[in-house]
């Protein structure tokens, strides 16, 4: 992590700079002396005048340290304050803490969003920071939807965590990888044409298979060679296996069922797996880069399923109902969403606990993998 300290950021609209004391008044005026500005925040409003001219003196002394982020929200075309954003850096996790605040005649105009974009941008391209986290109270929903905006994703909610100016009340906490950040950042320009799906495997194992095919015997046969093969972080196939065997059934039994139960024409019981897109998590996961890719174009709407996160884990969350779709069902989803493509996919897992993480593809029909099985496509070259 680099300790670039607060450097001006130009947006269209805004000027994000350093504090001066010409900015007491606006500060005063603007927010900090009004009180339901300030509801939401750590500190009490400004009684005076002088009070923020003190505050500023402060901050304007504490950009001699490199590691001090704290910004001025001013109007580009008036160069006039009208809220502020902070970055708190914790030093042994590489991660900055976001604060921020905006005057309320600015309410509502995408000021907020346009601002914080900017400075994670700028932490996570320039500073190199890990991990940019916020929080804010349960009843402060306009906050959390800019973050929420900015990319960032819901972590938790922490039952009466806090006490605010108003009582006691849930602490929502959010937070954004520099992993997600360039992932998401590599699928801006996705579009419904050029969605892809992507299958990685086991290092010792057979391309475009699933071990559940196998008479039960044999698998637990071919798992033990796999086991010895392995280079994945989570060896399932070692003394794990014969509980994910039981778990894997369970789940592809229901898969088959809500698939069908939604208009699939599935040609096999078993699938084949895949996410939509990449995760370079499984690459890291498995220890190899071997994947198949194939266009989403190409397969028909009743011959593949989409679930929002990995599908034995919705079955063991009892997320059983409303999370298997078939193509046609999820890109009308994301038409609907009012969300770009890349942003959908990539939020999606998150509003089923799982932020950040993959959506699995289930492929019901083998004809489309028989070009793509020892070619140089499997490659993961189109």
């Amino acid at each position: 992590m680099r300790n670039m300290g607060t450097r001006e950021i130009e947006t269209d609209r805004l000027l994000l700079r350093r504090f001066t004391l010409n900015d007491t008044y606006a500060m005063y005026n603007n927010w900090a002396g009004d009180e339901e500005v300030t509801s939401h925040l750590p500190w009490n409003s400004h009684k005076s005048m002088e009070e923020t001219g003190r505050y500023i003196l402060q901050v304007c002394q504490t950009y001699q340290n490199p590691d001090f982020y704290h910004w001025a929200i001013a109007l580009k075309e008036k160069d006039q304050a009208i809220g502020f954003l902070q970055a708190e850096i914790e030093k042994n996790t590489d991660c900055a803490r976001l604060s921020f605040c905006l005057g309320r005649q600015w309410w509502n105009k995408g000021y907020m969003k346009e601002a914080a974009g900017a400075v994670i941008t700028y932490l996570f391209e320039q500073v190199q920071a890990e991990r940019i986290s916020a929080c804010c109270e349960g009843n402060n929903r306009t906050a959390g939807k800019v973050l929420l905006r900015c990319g960032l994703q819901g972590e938790g909610r922490l039952r009466r965590a806090w006490c605010g100016k108003k009582g006691i009340t849930d602490l929502l906490c959010y937070g954004l990888l520099r992993s997600d950040y360039l992932r998401r950042k590599s699928m801006e320009k996705l579009d419904i044409n050029s969605l892809y799906i992507t299958n990685y495997r086991e290092a010792g194992g057979l391309p475009l298979m699933n071990i559940m095919r196998l008479p039960e015997e044999e698998a637990f046969a071919f798992a033990g060679k796999l086991a010895e093969k392995t280079t994945s972080k989570n060896n399932r196939y070692g003394d794990y296996f014969a509980r994910y065997y039981q778990k894997r059934k369970a789940t592809e039994e229901w898969l088959y069922e809500k698939f069908c139960q939604g208009g699939g024409r599935p040609k096999n019981r078993h699938p084949i797996y895949f996410v939509l897109g990449e995760d370079p998590g499984f690459q890291a996961f498995y220890g190899t880069a071997d994947s198949i890719r194939i266009p989403l174009r190409d397969i028909a709407a009743d011959e593949i399923s989409f679930t929002p996160r990995d599908s034995m884990h919705l079955k063991d969350m009892g997320m059983t109902e409303g999370t298997v779709w078939n193509k046609t069902a999820f890109l009308d989803m994301i038409e609907k969403s009012g969300k770009s493509v890349g942003e959908y996919i990539f939020s999606l897992p998150g509003f089923y606990g799982n932020p950040g993480s993959y959506i699995e593809v289930q492929l019901w029909n083998d004809d489309y993998l028989d070009a793509y099985i020892n070619s140089d496509e499997s490659t993961g070259e189109e």
